[in-house]
């Protein structure tokens, strides 16, 4: 072997290994970037269709860390949401139980706690939901309090967040239809977060296809 190929292909080697993480994270800010622009409420004339009443920020809840400290995946679904705040109608609905230790608080709490006390937002305009325990459960025990909402944001990371307006259509395709952006998406924020979101989302995907292609290849087989 010429030395000088020698010489390029540790070169090369080490050029590839670090294409390879830049190359996953653009995809991933492809992926949450697109998500943050689907599952709009339509109305007649395309687009959402607010009716009288607050915007209400729907924040999906995310473990904490132990002792019921706030987890960086809390904060940033609690910054999505108070940037995503109307400045005088806007309404902050946190939801998530309690998946911690005894005597801990819950998910909602936590995130509240950090929106009061860091970020400013008044107390008389959050609300909290602490029995959910699962995405599907954040949206269907706030049904009630977005019933009262004119328009609705659900804040969280785009990828999970357009799960959640999924959710919503089907549990209440009229509620849906007041569905408004958040400001969910900003190039190169949280970057490790957008990925590891991005992974759980197709590990989801894979674990919910997987058996049912298995089945559908025994009863075929059978």
């Amino acid at each position: 072997m010429p030395r000088s190929l020698r010489l390029s292909l540790p070169v090369a080697a080490a050029s590839s290994a670090a294409a390879l993480p830049a190359a996953v994270v653009l995809i991933a800010e492809l992926v949450q970037w697109h998500a943050s622009r689907r599952g709009w409420g339509q109305g007649p004339e395309g687009g959402a269709r607010p009716v009288p009443g607050p915007q209400v920020v729907l924040v999906l809840g995310s473990p904490s860390r132990p002792g019921g400290q706030l987890h960086p995946v809390q904060r940033w679904r609690t910054d999505i949401a108070v940037r995503s705040m109307h400045p005088v109608h806007g309404r902050l609905l946190f939801t998530g139980g309690r998946t911690g230790a005894p005597g801990e608080p819950s998910e909602a709490r936590v995130m509240a706690s950090h929106a009061r006390d860091v970020l400013g937002v008044p107390a008389e305009r959050i609300e909290l939901e602490e029995d959910a325990r699962s995405t599907w459960q954040n949206v269907q025990h706030c049904l009630g309090q977005l019933e009262q909402a004119g328009s609705i944001t659900i804040a969280s990371a785009p990828t999970h967040a357009g799960r959640a307006r999924r959710y919503l259509a089907h549990q209440r395709p009229d509620l849906a239809q007041r569905l408004v952006p958040a400001a969910d998406y900003r190039f190169g924020e949280r970057s490790g977060w957008k990925v590891a979101t991005l992974a759980y989302a197709l590990a989801r995907t894979i674990g919910r296809v997987l058996p049912d292609a298995w089945t559908r290849c025994c009863v075929t087989a059978g």
